[in-house]
């Protein structure tokens, strides 16, 4: 008799000290999942750990990754678009050889790309979808409409020079889903990846179960993110933990 993947992956997550609960429509998530997700990736990967950020901001601010950064067996890849951001990005990391800092969008092409900013200073709600200011209330005349560079998947997995990507961090405003897809059709399914899907349409969000699903991965869908693990990933710590 199979076991359901997620009563699987709710059992070791309680092994991990974690809790899931399910409140009404979303489960409740106590703590950082992609510290479990590192933690596992830990236990597997005796050498580098390579990770990529998308949409880090300022490093600071509700940054999941702030904790996995400081490992030394991290090799990291950060991108923001907004310069503000960036620059306090450059000033956290300045001392850090291990982390490479990109000031540009992650967009279907290599080039120049529209960001939509809400407000008159930096934002973690600007994005590459020119009427996402609507779903929190913002006037049209309060977006600003910048010009930044923009870098594809592509280039993105070139960077890595033939090394395998273990963690993807994803934070877009409603462009998760479609960078995820990218990813994806480029080769490239990490051990461990987090979105934030809360941005997604209907169809959106379905279609990454079904990608997630079809690509091998674990996953739990809260009301922010979607965070997800290979499910080799899982199971090959499993039999280590029992030899």
């Amino acid at each position: 008799m199979s076991i359901n993947p997620r009563y699987q992956l709710g059992r070791l997550f309680r092994n991990c000290g974690y809790r899931l609960a399910r409140d009404y429509r979303w489960p409740e998530v106590h703590g950082n999942l992609l510290l479990l997700g590192f933690a596992l990736l830990r236990a597997k990967q005796k050498g580098t750990i390579h990770v990529l950020q998308i949409g880090a901001f300022d490093g600071h601010a509700c940054d999941p990754l702030l904790e996995v950064l400081q490992n030394e067996n991290v090799s990291a890849i950060l991108m923001e678009p907004q310069k503000i951001p960036y620059e306090r990005l450059v000033e956290r990391y300045a001392t850090n050889p291990r982390i490479s800092l990109i000031n540009a969008a992650v967009a279907e092409r290599d080039g120049v790309i529209k960001l939509y900013v809400p407000g008159s200073s930096a934002s973690p709600q600007a994005s590459l979808i020119a009427q996402h200011h609507r779903r929190f209330g913002s006037d049209a005349k309060e977006v600003r409409e910048l010009e930044v560079p923009s870098v594809s998947v592509g280039s993105l997995v070139k960077m890595f020079h033939g090394e395998r990507l273990h963690l993807l961090q994803v934070d877009t405003e409603g462009m998760d889903y479609q960078i995820l897809k990218w990813f994806f059709d480029a080769g490239v399914d990490p051990d461990v990846l987090n979105f934030e899907s809360l941005h997604l349409s209907k169809a959106e969000r379905l279609a990454s179960r079904q990608l997630l699903n079809a690509k091998g991965y674990w996953w739990i869908e809260s009301d922010q993110d979607t965070f997800a693990l290979k499910e080799s990933l899982v199971k090959t710590n499993k039999v280590e933990a029992h030899n």
